[in-house]
């Protein structure tokens, strides 16, 4: 098996947070003035940079907002679902030896949340949030570095193009998912190792036939 260990974003990855997320942040346009999100499909085609700018996000408030979004956020992650067939493809990779992690920019407490509520939080080593829009690449080499494993033998399930921007700033194969924030095509021109359209696929990638 070439990945020992597959690591996992959570918002739009592993939980549908989208919905949720869009009526959180029109709560903050409300209160701070910001630009509301009137077309959620809109967002798909989007990089980061290009959703702040479009909803007139100062970068030197992000990280008071980010703080807020996350606080209002969390009321609803136990009620939110996991994508359609993650639970099985987590109990598949488990059996196919994989070590599992979430590396994620959500709080550590609102995935543990969701995963408790949803009855998987069992099935991963360690949950890392670390609450910011940036800096995923030294979270994902500090995940590396606690599995005591090179990055080679790991790879990372992720939804947007900053994802795969990070994975491959460090040389982490990573699998974009068709699912969540990003779509297919804006996924696509940002040249991930792999491209999946359902949490079955993610099996055959570490050795299922």
């Amino acid at each position: 098996m070439h990945y020992r260990l597959i690591l996992w974003d959570f918002d739009g990855t592993l939980a549908d947070t989208l919905p949720g997320a869009v009526a959180v942040f029109n709560r903050l346009a409300d209160r701070h003035g910001l630009a509301p999100i009137t077309d959620p499909a809109a967002l798909r085609d989007m990089s980061t940079r290009e959703f702040l700018a479009a909803h007139r996000v100062p970068m030197h408030r992000l990280p008071f907002l980010m703080a807020e979004f996350l606080s209002l956020q969390k009321s609803l992650l136990p009620g939110v679902h996991l994508h359609d067939g993650i639970a099985d493809a987590l109990d598949r990779l488990r059996d196919l030896g994989c070590r599992l992690g979430v590396v994620s920019s959500n709080a550590e407490d609102n995935i543990r949340l969701c995963l408790d509520a949803n009855g998987v939080t069992d099935r991963f080593e360690f949950v890392h949030g670390y609450s910011r829009l940036t800096g995923k690449e030294r979270a994902l080499r500090r995940a590396a570095n606690r599995a005591g494993l090179p990055v080679s033998e790991i790879l990372y399930v992720g939804d947007e193009v900053r994802d795969i921007d990070a994975a491959g700033s460090i040389g982490m194969d990573i699998a974009a998912v068709t699912w969540g924030f990003n779509s297919k095509s804006t996924l696509v021109a940002a040249d991930p190792t792999y491209v999946i359209e359902h949490a079955s696929e993610l099996p055959g990638l570490v050795g299922e036939a």
